[in-house]
């Protein structure tokens, strides 16, 4: 009896060690379990992308014809990620395509279109070029293209302009032509073209006794020789021929002004004598005789 309560007293205390054995490995397995560590933070730079919105709308502005726009898109996203490799690449293409379609136009003599693209490049090309360095095409040889064009552009305009026999505009696109351009030969040719075709026309009407459109003719000639004069070396006439047309105009159209004054027609001798002052506004003789007329026009109105 006394074996068995020793027995059960040894079963109880071998529940009971290993029960305390358990507890004590929980607790010890709870306290060296290590915290979870805080999940660590994406730099919010590396998050951030560009949106896909403002490239979407330069490709549309490019494919419209609206360049400028779409290189003005580009350089505002440049200026936020100016190391972004497809925001560079899409600008390069946007360069690529705008001196592609220039270079058609200056082909297809389009001159004025082409100039427009070379332009817009040359004036965006240094802030591209920081960003981009492999680019097809460098300043110098889009300003030779739009300095090419530019000649081109005019060549074209004064050889419509002397179709229309708009010979003052011609002066004018030819000066300003020379300025760019000075000693080029087809501009000289253009010069010579004109004078030859003022002192023609002149010729002309003078033999058709139209002194007054002669002398504008000539009168016109002479100014542009001034203007042109060390490009007339080649012309198949002299001032000296321009002088003397002019000379023979004032004389008919004066001799004509004092039929019709000694007529008393004072209206008529005014309004040839008039006629004069377009080809020769110096001529003091001519302007003595209007004024003569005109007072006694006056008088006779009273």
């Amino acid at each position: 009896m006394r074996n068995s309560r020793f027995k059960l007293l040894a079963v109880i205390l071998v529940f009971l060690f290993l029960g305390l054995s358990e507890a004590c490995s929980i607790i010890k397995h709870k306290e060296t379990r290590t915290a979870p560590k805080p999940e660590a933070r994406t730099s919010q730079r590396e998050v951030i992308e560009p949106d896909e919105q403002p490239l979407v709308e330069a490709d549309q502005a490019l494919a419209s014809g609206q360049y400028a726009r779409a290189l003005d898109i580009y350089k505002t996203q440049l200026d936020l990620w100016p190391e972004n490799k497809k925001i560079q690449a899409a600008a390069r293409g946007a360069l690529e395509e705008i001196k592609k379609k220039a270079d058609e136009a200056r082909s297809q003599k389009h001159y004025s279109l082409a100039m427009d693209g070379y332009l817009l490049l040359l004036e965006n090309f240094d802030y591209f070029s920081h960003l981009i360095s492999d680019l097809s095409f460098n300043s110098k040889e889009i300003e030779q293209y739009l300095k090419e064009c530019r000649l081109e552009n005019y060549l074209a305009q004064i050889d419509q302009s002397l179709k229309a026999k708009k010979y003052e505009q011609v002066s004018s696109l030819l000066q300003e032509a020379l300025k760019a351009n000075p000693g080029e030969p087809r501009l000289k040719k253009q010069i010579e073209k004109l004078l030859v075709e003022l002192k023609s026309s002149g010729d002309r009407s003078l033999a058709d006794l139209d002194f007054a459109r002669a002398g504008w003719h000539y009168g016109l000639a002479k100014k542009n020789w001034s203007k042109f004069k060390s490009y007339t070396s080649s012309l198949p006439f002299k001032l000296e021929d321009l002088d003397s047309g002019l000379k023979t105009c004032s004389q008919q159209l004066t001799n004509q002004g004092l039929v019709e004054y000694r007529k008393g027609n004072l209206k008529g001798a005014i309004s040839i004598w008039e006629s004069i002052l377009t080809f020769d506004p110096d001529n003091e003789q001519i302007k003595k005789a209007i004024s003569t007329a005109r007072a006694q026009l006056q008088q006779i109105k009273g």
